[in-house]
């Protein structure tokens, strides 16, 4: 039985409310800025969600029923769900009944189109989705022309200019305690958008601050608000501890001050040095450290050394090997949402582009690579073996089928052409067969070695 149905089965009812106002402006923000992020399902769970929270009634609805309404699967509204959590629209509350759950979704206020062209995380994400052109376009339609107005002379009226206060005859006995009083609950306000949330397992922060210099940085100054920006800056740019522990030196030293705008600014100036004047793209990073199946440590055998050139390089530079030339665009954009959508890392996302290509004409058609990487990650892979194992794994399958198919085409008098395959995954088919035909552990060895030879020649 799937995981999801652990977590919600389609009785359980839900209640929807709001965190503050929505307005116009919201759902163009939500429609141009955020849906390019979230995807299709995401978005609409998120506007369904919105009329459900205008309407009120019935209070309580079962999941049931907004399968029905949407057409989606709880399966699907449960990942769509965790989309809108994890990008600051949506926070979500549980309660247990005796046998049921109620569960609440509190819909948060998108931010504002200056507030995510400056967050420093959603604009490099957007601007990776759509591409530099694209993405200058956008932010055009949400700038507001100013007049100038040093011409102008301020005229406007004050209140007191038009209406005059009441005698005090005039009050009305109780006025003020009937003005206080209300039925319960908080009046509605417009709130800001929330900040994404990024935790900071993969960086350490301990080593970031015995690395900086109290008599140059009081401690003092990495406040909490700042904090959030060097989590954020360090994941979007990929910097370890130490180079942002000069970077914020860097900052504070020039602009007398630690904000989270000085930061950004030199953290992007140093970004830009490095990397041609180019903004961060997702498809340059390679495998995290901590996720390497042998770091340090030099390879042994040739599979080792297969699995350490997927771990070493990024999707960019197996993408540009594979053609000889810069990857295209879309290409590009297929790696993005591996790795944003489908929470892919990189050594897995090469692992998977190179079984794709190899397996579909050189071509990486976006609808197998959707198919492949949602299953790859329900099974939560993380690791080149893993994802190897995996694909080795499919592709035995998916030849003793083949391998039925092409019987019956044979009795038809037809042949079925076999798919071209990555040697990798020959290597693992051809040893499971040389293991039923001879038990020479001796020869098997060697035959392994050349197939995984031939695969580094073609790397």
């Amino acid at each position: 039985m799937s995981v999801h149905w652990k977590e919600i089965v389609p009785v359980d009812t839900y209640e929807v409310q709001f965190s503050g106002y929505l307005h116009n402006i919201d759902r163009k923000v939500l429609t141009m800025l955020y849906q390019p992020l979230i995807g299709a399902f995401a978005y609409s769970l998120y506007m369904t969600f919105w009329c459900d929270a205008e309407m009120k009634t019935p209070k309580e609805q079962t999941h049931q029923r907004l399968m029905n309404v949407t057409q989606f699967s709880l399966k699907d509204i449960i990942a769509a769900r965790k989309k809108l959590e994890a990008i600051g629209l949506l926070k979500t509350y549980k309660r247990d009944k005796e046998d049921s759950r109620v569960y609440l979704y509190e819909l948060q206020t998108p931010l504002s189109p200056d507030g995510f062209f400056n967050d420093g995380v959603l604009n490099i994400y957007l601007y990776n989705r759509l591409g530099k052109t694209k993405y200058c376009e956008m932010r055009d339609h949400f700038i507001q022309e100013e007049t100038e107005m040093e011409e102008y002379v301020d005229m406007t009226s004050s209140f007191n200019d038009v209406f005059v206060s009441l005698h005090p005859s005039e009050m009305t006995a109780g006025t003020y305690s009937e003005i206080q009083e209300g039925s319960g609950g908080s009046l509605a306000e417009r709130k800001p958008g929330n900040p994404l949330s990024i935790t900071s397992e993969d960086f350490d922060f301990d080593l970031l601050i015995s690395s900086i210099s109290s008599f140059i940085l009081p401690k003092e100054v990495i406040t909490p608000s700042i904090r959030e920006s060097i989590l954020k800056l360090a994941y979007v740019y990929q910097m370890g501890p130490l180079e942002m522990s000069r970077q914020i030196q860097n900052a504070y030293h020039l602009h007398g001050e630690l904000t989270a705008e000085n930061l950004r600014k030199e953290v992007q100036k140093w970004y830009r040095i490095e990397n041609n004047n180019q903004l961060p793209q997702m498809a340059l990073r390679t495998q995290p450290q901590s996720l390497k199946s042998a770091a340090g440590r030099e390879p042994v055998t040739e599979e080792e050394k297969v699995i350490k050139f997927f771990e070493e390089v990024s999707p960019f530079q197996l993408l540009e090997l594979q053609s000889g030339t810069k990857p295209a665009e879309v290409d590009l954009n297929i790696v993005t949402y591996l790795m944003l959508e489908q929470k892919m890392t990189p050594g897995v996302v090469n692992v998977l582009i190179d079984y794709v290509l190899k397996t579909n004409d050189l071509k990486l058609t976006r609808s197998f690579v959707e198919k492949i990487a949602s299953h790859w990650a329900r099974k939560k892979v993380q690791t080149v073996q893993e994802a190897m194992a995996l694909a080795r794994s499919e592709q035995k399958k998916y030849k003793e089928w083949q391998e039925r198919k092409n019987t019956n085409y044979k009795r038809n008098g037809t042949q079925k052409k076999s798919a071209r395959l990555p040697d990798w995954l020959k290597d693992e088919e051809a040893t499971a067969e040389k293991k039923e035909k001879n038990n020479n552990n001796n020869e098997l060895e060697e035959q392994n070695q050349q197939w995984l030879e031939n695969l580094l020649k073609e790397i």
